[in-house]
């Protein structure tokens, strides 16, 4: 059954050309690369190795999709005056539903991490115009039922020991769950350590509708957790709104446990603001070199968006 599955999911997407979208950039920076429902930015990570500048930028994207033959993973080429060119790939290996969230592997150009909304972290490689699901998903430590999870990070640290930082989305007066492990990703799948760190966290803004307190987490090279929220009326044409935040540290302590350090609300302060009036859903984080953030949406009726946005 799964053997068959892999085939028609090749075979479903692999007609799929790279497409550049036909909308400009709009006059707020913002740059279509998905259109409807489906197109949606759910995760994101940049390409290791490629350009990346203001306005210049490959990175890989994931499709928060749940249908067979709905794209899963795209590649998005971003150059200054040009319209972005977007690829949907071939999924081949187990189908997921719902990817929420992606992080590149460190050091290892081509190899992803991406995770599905209930908790299963999947291995893909990115190579040949096609994305390989490696091995079986492996469930996140501390997964409950009924847990929702939009982000997931990878950090190496001095020692070249990568961890994970990963974190439920919340949703109201319910906080959002932040974990972190260790973690081992190489041809025998993804082996996660022991959570040594768990902290919950809650954002001032969004204030309204369904807050979603953290729907996506990066963890910069200096340890700085950046992490945006997003508020959903849980109506397709919003209007939404969100946030990015500095929400504190990550460390490593001596005994190479994962620690981290957030801030509470009352001192969290936005990076960046998006109102209802923008009608923007952040819900994909990367950062390039020079503190440069690159933004991405799923604005549900309103398809995928990114932009770029220099960090205070």
């Amino acid at each position: 059954m799964i053997r068959n599955a892999i085939i028609a999911s090749a075979v479903i997407c692999a007609s799929v050309a790279a497409t550049a979208l036909s909308a400009t950039a709009a006059s707020d920076g913002w740059q279509r690369v998905g259109s409807g429902i489906r197109g949606g930015v759910s995760g994101m990570a940049l390409v290791e190795g490629a350009p990346a500048d203001r306005g210049q930028a490959d990175a890989v994207v994931v499709r928060d999709n749940k249908g067979d033959g709905e794209s899963r993973l795209a590649t998005v080429r971003l150059r200054p005056g040009h319209v972005p060119v977007v690829e949907e790939l071939p999924w081949l290996g187990m189908l997921p539903a719902d990817l929420e969230a992606l992080d590149a592997v460190p050091g290892r150009p081509g190899h992803y991490v991406a995770v599905a909304g209930r908790g299963n972290a999947y291995h893909v490689v990115v190579a040949d115009g096609r994305a390989t699901a490696e091995q079986e998903p492996v469930a996140l430590p501390g997964r409950r039922d009924g847990d929702n999870y939009e982000s997931f990070a990878l950090h190496r640290d001095r020692s070249g020991t990568t961890y994970a930082v990963w974190a439920t989305r919340g949703s109201g007066d319910e906080k959002a769950v932040v974990r972190a492990a260790s973690v081992r990703i190489g041809a025998n799948g993804l082996d996660f350590g022991m959570v040594s760190a768990r902290q919950e966290f809650a954002v001032p803004f969004p204030d309204e509708d369904e807050v979603r307190h953290i729907s996506d987490l990066k963890v910069l090279g200096d340890g700085t957790v950046l992490v945006s929220a997003a508020s959903d009326p849980n109506v397709d044409d919003g209007p939404f709104s969100s946030a990015v935040y500095d929400a504190g540290r990550f460390t490593v302590n001596q005994a190479h446990d994962a620690v981290l350090r957030l801030k509470p609300v009352q001192a969290l302060v936005p990076l960046s603001r998006f109102t209802k009036q923008d009608n923007r859903k952040i819900e994909a984080l990367a950062v390039l070199p020079g503190r440069l953030g690159l933004w991405g949406t799923d604005d549900e009726n309103f398809g995928g968006s990114v932009t770029f946005e220099r960090l205070g």
